[in-house]
């Protein structure tokens, strides 16, 4: 069936009604929805003939689709993201609250990595669909303390304690000879004068700055060699996803395109984390459903994003994804609140 978008009318207020009853219907039942059981089921003060003409009309602006001839029908992507906008336009956040997470265990957690995975399972076990959080990346990072230790053949280990509890270690070879008694001074001066910083900050501007001071000597400026050799290393994010278990057992997603879809998102997932990337910027409950992730390798999933925080700033993003028949009415509060309790443990936990 084709439609015109140029011309297509705004909904009135019965034809809404019933296109966001049939979505939420035939995600409930993944039946398609018939016009008389539907009038008998919902106690529409309509007759069966009246409904078919909504249902027809609404088809013809392709917000429903029939899978046979004789079925009823089915929401298209398109009447699934007319639902989710209404969803987001009249509910409120406070149902997050109602949601059996875990937030003291989550408090709980002194390491970073440990946190991340715990909400991805327990996005994963609250939806019963898949969780997916994409971490911040090293950039983010606030120091607390330098340690330099010397090893083999010019080899320097440099650890790195995070605000976050993160221990990062980078290996380094170095064209110096120093002793392990110059690496501690080392230690000292780069935990004095990286402490509270972001290695963001430390690269973009605290670099150069120490450089230029006019007491700069062999000891500060082969520290700082030695740090910045570290820090302008790569520091990508990592992706974590639990419950692809839970997808396979969703009839639909085992289909040929999606189950194809599910072995892409396992094998490559960077094209999932360049998906999820794409909603750092965005604040709030970002939803892409069916078509609207654009990626060939992708097809019949929707995905709930939104982005967490360290203060004021986007590190990272965590959310949910299913198929486009998923209980949107339960994953968007759900994605939204776990945003929130994120970013508040990361912020404190920074502090």
């Amino acid at each position: 069936m084709t439609f015109d978008p140029i011309n297509e009318r705004p909904l009135d207020e019965r034809e809404s009604a019933v296109l966001s009853t049939i979505v939420h219907d035939y995600i409930e039942t993944r039946k398609p929805v018939g016009s008389r059981s539907f009038v008998q089921k919902y106690s529409f003060s309509i007759s069966p003939a009246t409904m078919r003409n909504i249902m027809f009309d609404l088809e013809n602006m392709g917000f429903l689709m029939q899978p046979h001839t004789s079925a009823g029908r089915i929401p298209t992507d398109k009447g699934y993201r007319y639902y989710v906008n209404s969803l987001l336009e009249n509910y409120s956040y406070t149902y997050g609250k109602e949601l059996s997470i875990n937030e003291e265990y989550l408090k709980r957690e002194l390491q970073l990595d440990k946190i991340f995975s715990s909400i991805t399972k327990m996005l994963s076990h609250i939806s019963k669909l898949a969780g997916i959080v994409l971490t911040p990346r090293l950039d983010f990072t606030v120091v607390k303390r330098i340690e330099l230790v010397s090893l083999d053949n010019n080899q320097i280990l440099l650890i790195l304690v995070t605000r976050t509890g993160t221990v990062i270690n980078k290996k380094i070879t170095i064209s110096t000879n120093v002793t392990q008694d110059n690496l501690y001074d080392f230690s000292k001066y780069l935990t004095s004068e990286f402490c509270g910083y972001s290695l963001s900050v430390i690269k973009e501007s605290l670099f150069s700055e120490l450089r230029g001071r006019q007491e700069t000597s062999f000891k500060t400026g082969t520290a700082l060699d030695i740090a910045q050799l570290a820090f302008n290393e790569n520091s990508e994010s990592e992706l974590c996803i639990d419950g692809i278990e839970n997808l396979l057992r969703i009839p639909e997603m085992v289909e040929e395109n999606r189950l194809n879809s599910l072995l892409n998102i396992i094998e490559e997932k960077n094209i999932l984390r360049g998906i999820m990337e794409m909603s750092m910027s965005i604040d709030g409950v970002k939803t892409l459903i069916g078509g609207e992730i654009i990626d060939d390798k992708v097809n019949g999933c929707s995905l709930v994003t939104t982005a967490y925080k360290i203060g004021n700033k986007n590190v990272g993003v965590l959310g949910v994804i299913g198929p486009t028949r998923m209980d949107y009415d339960r994953v968007v509060p759900l994605v939204e609140y776990s945003g929130r309790i994120v970013s508040d443990l990361l912020t404190q936990m920074s502090k």
